[in-house]
């Protein structure tokens, strides 16, 4: 596979798994979240679109410059691999959270999706920092995430 492909399928299918956990979100979702007592640090709704947005295009590049610096290095082909897990684990928070509104098995898996994000970034900085410092706003915004699923459980 060429670099100009590896680069396209981690930005497709990084987005791709972002509209696949958007999908996953009941339709009423909006007025279940809405009535939740939330902690004071919650930001606004539009917050979240724009924040994910930019999140995924920083995890495509960080993927990207991955894949394309060895590619067929046995510890860059785990970490790819790796690197679509947390992919599924990020969709499966959503699943969780806002679909079966299973708030506490959402902060269980986004516990699981921090020490792979935080696994990732140790092993990007063996084969370029560039990566391991763009997955960073990744991890503190999981480990934000994590903070407000775990208040929701906690005062609801």
């Amino acid at each position: 596979m060429k670099a100009t492909t590896r680069t396209a399928v981690a930005f497709v299918a990084t987005y791709t798994a972002g509209f696949i956990g958007y999908l996953l979100i009941d339709t009423q979702a909006g007025s279940w979240y809405s009535q939740l007592v939330k902690p004071s640090l919650t930001p606004p709704d539009a917050a979240f679109s724009l924040v994910w947005l930019i999140l995924y295009a920083l995890m495509a590049m960080a993927l990207s410059i991955v894949w394309n610096h060895r590619p067929f290095e046995p510890h860059v082909e785990g970490w790819v691999r790796f690197y679509f897990v947390q992919l599924l684990f990020n969709a499966a928070w959503t699943l969780f959270f806002f679909s079966l509104h299973a708030v506490f098995i959402a902060f269980i898996a986004i516990l699981f999706l921090a020490f792979i994000i935080l696994s990732l970034i140790i092993g990007a900085f063996e084969v370029d920092r560039r990566a391991a410092y763009l997955l960073m706003p990744y991890l503190a915004w999981i480990l934000f995430a994590g903070y407000l699923n775990l208040h929701i459980w906690l005062i609801n």
